[in-house]
This record gives structure tokens, C-alpha cells and sequence, in this order.
């Protein structure tokens, strides 16, 4: 499961790391191996690409949605969202972790990803507090 920073890198031409992560998220979707998509990622993903307070030039509303279309109408991707048990576990990881701040939104990944059984995949070695507390994860650093 690709984190939100994974998914920006991978389609952000003008992002440095943006040639390692798109190889990256290709060989994903391309692959054989079944993964998953957050729906919370992927509207984070529209709302950052799309918003011209963080890039200059934004994203358009229509590309930034087809990207996210691209890759969850492959057959191999599963679309997954919270449930109804979704804010205990963030609760509980929340107070494991004395996570505050940006580290709650980290939380509701890490929730998500652990309730699936997904590997979550970023570049945001902040998600290292969650592994003593169920998150399988992986630091994708270029």
C-alpha cells in the first residue's frame, strides 16, 4: 500500500525523486503481486497535486483524478477504506505512540494499513513509530 508521498513523487514531474518513484510505482501496478490503494491516500494525494499553495503550477483536477483512476482500475489493485473499527485502532496507536500533530494523519495510515494487512510503503521514516505496534511498513528512500 503506497503512502500519499509515493504517489505525489511518482506523478510530480518536477519533484527531484520523481524518475526513482515512478519507476518504483510502476513496477507495482505492473506487477504481479495484488496491492492495495487507500482511498484516504489517494484523496490526499488529489488535494496536495491539485492545490496551488504548494505547487506553482498545480496539477489539473482532471489529471490528478485520472492518475488515481489509472492505477485503481487495474485489475491486480484492491481499494480499501476505513471501517467501523477504523478510530479505535487510530485511537490506540494515537496513544501507544504519543502521536500529535501530523503524526495523527501517520496514525490513520498506519490504522488502515495494519486493519488490511498491507505492507505500507513511504518515504517518511516518521511511520518507524508504528512498527512495534503492528505496521508492516517499508522506507522508500531515494
Amino acid at each position: 500500500m503506497p503512502d500519499v508521498n509515493v504517489l505525489v513523487y511518482a506523478h510530480r514531474q518536477d519533484e527531484v525523486v520523481h524518475e526513482a518513484y515512478k519507476h518504483w510505482l510502476d513496477a507495482m501496478v505492473q506487477g504481479p503481486q495484488p496491492f492495495a490503494l487507500s482511498v484516504l491516500v489517494a484523496v490526499a494525494f488529489v488535494r496536495i497535486c491539485t492545490n496551488p499553495r504548494i505547487y506553482k503550477v498545480p496539477t489539473p483536477l482532471p489529471i490528478a483524478l485520472a492518475s488515481v483512476d489509472q492505477i485503481a482500475n487495474h485489475p491486480n489493485c484492491r481499494i480499501v477504506s476505513p471501517d467501523t473499527n477504523h478510530w479505535q485502532l487510530v485511537s490506540r496507536l494515537c496513544r501507544a505512540t504519543n502521536a500529535t500533530g501530523k503524526l495523527v494523519a501517520d496514525a490513520q495510515h498506519a490504522a488502515l494499513a495494519i486493519a488490511e494487512g498491507c505492507t505500507f510503503v513511504t518515504r517518511d521514516s516518521d511511520f518507524a513509530k508504528f512498527a512495534n505496534h503492528g505496521l508492516g511498513w517499508k522506507h522508500l528512500a531515494f
